[in-house]
């Protein structure tokens, strides 16, 4: 089955409430349904009944987690100065806000960034059963 590694990705660095994203076991899709959907019905059945996977919401302590993990990084002392002064301020976002100034730093952040999800994901994955190779 061909994951669909985007959404995801997408689904499991997300924080929103109100949004729900779930992974089609049959077919390796990604759903996502706004609280109160028509559609989130279904998806709750499906659910139930073991065809999808509800994919868990990150947190302000694992987006904390991997902001700290990318500092060391950094290319830029400066940058990274800033962005952990930020983080400790504000939060992730507020150290992704940090990173606009510094474009190499931005550009590979959303790299590392993105390959820790992924590497998180396969552990969730497989945790649940769920194959992560092509």
């Amino acid at each position: 089955m061909d994951l669909d590694w985007e959404g995801l990705t997408v689904a499991f660095a997300a924080r929103s409430m109100l949004m729900n994203h779930f992974l089609d076991r049959s077919s390796g899709e990604v759903h996502a349904h706004l609280n109160g959907s028509p559609d989130l019905r279904e998806a709750l059945l499906h659910e139930r009944s073991g065809r999808y996977l509800r994919i868990p919401k990150s947190t302000p302590d694992v987006d904390t987690a991997r902001c700290r993990a990318f500092a060391p990084r950094m290319e830029d002392a400066a940058a990274r100065d800033k962005a952990l002064q930020a983080l400790e301020s504000g939060g992730p976002g507020a150290f992704r806000d940090a990173l606009l100034g510094f474009p190499n730093d931005e550009a590979a952040w959303f790299v590392f960034r993105d390959r820790r999800v992924r590497e998180e994901l396969r552990g969730w994955l497989a945790a649940r059963g769920v194959s992560a190779d092509p």
